[in-house]
């Protein structure tokens, strides 16, 4: 009988490194490298913008930790809330051993993110500052959790929406626009703010486009001197009151300029906010059946 041939150590060793799948590499928003041994099979998601896009990605059901106000999609809610936007329960999130961490840079949490990562987490930090980037952060995402042949669909998908908005609304007027992105004072955003971009996609005019702050306060003097067309308020739904309704409506014929948009759909950088860009476009050129009352 013969005998079976011999493998040698090292090159047996070559052949079980080629059948085991190799390493994750990506780069986060802030150019950090984040490193996997395989696709992350336990997520936390520390922003509610950052847990649909993994929604999208269709592992919402490996999501084991995630932040205040992640309530889309439904399913989301059901997940366990280790924290927001300033603060995470650091203990916890080590007891629900994660693969990968995704978090928002801009969140004031730092503190707790950098005490995981020193743990030896693997962390990735979200900015998207455009459109573009916010695609590219759903493929750096889908590399991550194993999707990557989705995200790039999904990417792909994502602009060419974005391109189809534009076309749609460019042979409209460019009305003046005020937006008010909280009832609660006269914050509004410049033309490099995510939702400053997506006026200008709708062909409109931002009327405070030129500030050098992303989000500045602005005066009700500054406002009636711009004299914008349209004044696009955001709140939770149309029925929630808004202490900004009557004020504006003292001032004569501001009253008609009024719409309101919801900001879950407008202010969170994921996918749903093509819908919320579709509706603003709407509000801007008062397209029929757009026209929010309060």
């Amino acid at each position: 009988m013969k005998s079976s041939p011999v493998i040698p150590v090292f090159t047996l060793l070559l052949m079980l490194a080629s059948e085991s799948p190799a390493e994750i590499l990506v780069r986060d928003d802030l150019q950090n490298i984040v490193q996997l041994e395989a696709p992350a099979g336990r997520i936390i998601s520390l922003a509610p913008h950052l847990t649909e896009l993994l929604f999208s990605l269709e592992v919402g059901e490996q999501i084991v930790g995630t932040s205040r106000y992640s309530d889309y999609p439904p399913a989301a809610s059901q997940i366990q809330v280790i924290g927001d936007a300033f603060s995470v329960n650091v203990e916890t999130v080590v007891n629900l051993k994660p693969d990968v961490i995704f978090a928002w840079s801009t969140g004031g949490a730092n503190r707790a993110i950098e005490s995981l990562r020193k743990l030896g987490y693997a962390i990735y930090l979200n900015e998207a500052k455009t459109f573009q980037g916010i695609g590219k952060t759903l493929v750096a995402m889908s590399k991550l959790v194993g999707k990557e042949r989705q995200g790039l669909e999904l990417e792909g998908q994502f602009q060419n929406r974005i391109e189809g908005i534009r076309e749609a609304n460019a042979g409209f007027p460019s009305p003046r626009v005020f937006f008010q992105i909280s009832d609660q004072g006269l914050y509004t955003v410049n033309g490099q703010h995510l939702i400053g971009q997506a006026i200008n996609i709708c062909n409109g005019e931002n009327v405070f486009a030129e500030q050098t702050i992303a989000v500045p306060l602005v005066s009700k003097e500054s406002i009636v001197a711009a004299d914008p067309d349209v004044i696009v308020i955001s709140k939770p739904h149309p029925g929630a009151g808004s202490p900004w309704e009557k004020r504006w409506n003292s001032y004569a014929g501001y009253g008609a300029k009024l719409r309101w948009i919801d900001p879950g759909l407008i202010s969170r950088p994921s996918l749903r906010m093509l819908d919320g860009i579709e509706q603003l476009c709407g509000l801007i050129h008062q397209y029929p059946g757009t026209l929010h009352e309060p």
